[in-house]
């Protein structure tokens, strides 16, 4: 399926049963199917502008990403045929979540899986990495200052303002962090320090693997029982047994 978002189409996938709702991305679609279809749980995966089958010639690493996901948000209000939602991201669609979630209060429960606190420290971590710190910080500074106003001309948009650090403390809906141990690309402190600062009801979890290991059944069913209980799926089959009584 397609949805309009700010001139382009984002290409969906989804598996709908009138009922609570998951909002994920393409990337995760099958894994989250054995975890929550169980419970009658809609799921609904999508992929970003400028990725996957979605049209757009670039991604922004979350700051555009926060208004497709807002649209696809308001899609699925909008169809009548959900009763809550819940996010469930991975990288930078756990840093959108993030990016977005201050914006929307509603929104049921966050499943947050690496996300980056600060781009710009992400950044320098990479170089880092990636040149056995042989080259010197105020070099890595320089480029990322010509990096940012390249894409300030080009892109409309601040790289430094992709910092979901900045908006935790604005967020209270209940949410679930998971980093792993051995994940070099985004470093398990980003997801330590977001979740320290997350101001609302919240869980972290360390799991075995990197960056892009699937995660173990441990965590899945850790999941599934979060978002049991943020989507109230008890409380809807409630409802609907007393419907057909």
């Amino acid at each position: 399926m397609e949805i309009a978002a700010v001139g382009s189409r984002l290409a969906g996938q989804e598996a709908f049963r009138v009922g609570p709702a998951f909002l994920g991305f393409c990337s995760e679609a099958v894994s989250t199917l054995p975890v929550l279809l169980p419970f009658n749980i809609t799921v609904f995966c999508f992929d970003f502008a400028g990725s996957g089958l979605s049209d757009g010639e670039y991604l922004s690493l979350g700051y555009y990403e926060r208004d497709d996901l807002a649209v696809v948000i308001d899609h699925l209000r909008e169809s009548n045929r959900v009763t809550c939602i819940g996010l469930w991201g991975r990288s930078m669609g756990a840093s959108t979540a993030l990016l977005h979630a201050d914006r929307d209060p509603s929104i049921a429960g966050l499943v947050l899986d690496s996300p980056f606190s600060d781009l710009k420290v992400l950044c320098e971590e990479l170089v880092d990495g990636y040149t056995n710190s042989r080259v010197p910080r105020w070099v890595v500074s320089i480029a990322l200052q010509m990096v940012r106003s390249s894409i300030s001309t080009n892109a409309d948009f601040d790289i430094y303002d992709l910092a979901p650090v900045q908006h935790v403390s604005k967020s209270f809906i209940p949410a679930l962090f998971t980093a792993a141990y051995n994940d070099h690309f985004i470093k398990p402190h980003h997801a330590r320090e977001l979740h320290s600062a997350y101001a609302g009801d919240k869980n972290f979890i360390m799991v075995e693997g990197d960056h892009n290991s699937a995660r173990s059944k441990f965590f899945l069913d850790s999941v599934s029982i979060f978002f049991f209980n943020t989507l109230q799926v008890w409380l809807y089959r409630q409802t609907v047994q007393r419907k057909h009584c």
